[in-house]
């Protein structure tokens, strides 16, 4: 399944349109409130809320997300590095919302060895992840082994390279267990380094089902 990545408001229409089965609504990229974005979102259409550190006050970050899942998002995305009390927060008011929760650890400089990705990914699901998103940037090819070979430990997960090198792993994740896999709503519109547009992303899909 594909997820697009929406970084402004008008990219939302495009998502929809799409055919996407899941919209990430990156609000700390939006600088929207939930209530003008989740009316707009046919109920058939799940979603993931992200708000990564940065943009707004924690105590605001919160707040958004905490709205967000209120009304109604399917998912939540936390990075690992949120702090305990935060993250006791946050996962607690998921569990109130019937929001399922993600933990992800991003690295937008190198991609570790297959020891610490694991480790990485094995602490997700003990904060109380139930999908696990390990993003990081491919600089050689053993980068994309040791991403793919994540698909071996057991939990849900996605599992995104970044970069050019990276798009690979964007492509097969669904074919080897991934959740899901990112897109952007067209070309120029790209959340991370590296994302498919989604309809570069169904034209791969098509040639790859029908051969």
């Amino acid at each position: 399944m594909i997820c697009v990545s929406v970084s402004h408001k008008s990219g939302l229409d495009k998502a929809i349109h799409s055919g996407a089965g899941i919209i990430e609504l990156r609000l700390d990229l939006i600088k929207e409130p939930p209530g003008k974005l989740f009316p707009l979102i046919p109920k058939n259409i799940e979603t993931i809320l992200t708000c990564r550190p940065g943009v707004f006050e924690d105590d605001e970050r919160i707040a958004l997300l905490k709205a967000g899942m209120n009304l109604g998002a399917s998912y939540v995305d936390i990075e690992i590095e949120t702090g305990a009390g935060e993250m006791e927060v946050l996962a607690n008011a998921a569990k109130e919302a019937g929001t399922r929760l993600i933990i992800s650890y991003h690295n937008f400089k190198r991609t570790a060895d297959r020891e610490d990705l694991e480790s990485l990914m094995i602490s997700c699901y003990e904060r109380g992840a139930e999908i696990a998103k390990i993003a990081t940037l491919v600089n050689a090819p053993e980068d994309i082994r040791n991403l793919i070979s994540l698909f071996e430990v057991p939990g849900k997960k996605v599992i995104l390279g970044m970069g050019p090198m990276g798009r690979i792993t964007r492509v097969i994740g669904p074919y080897l267990g991934g959740a899901f896999t990112f897109a952007s709503p067209e070309e120029g519109e790209e959340t991370a380094p590296g994302q498919l547009s989604v309809k570069q992303l169904n034209e791969i899909y098509k040639v790859i089902d029908e051969s």
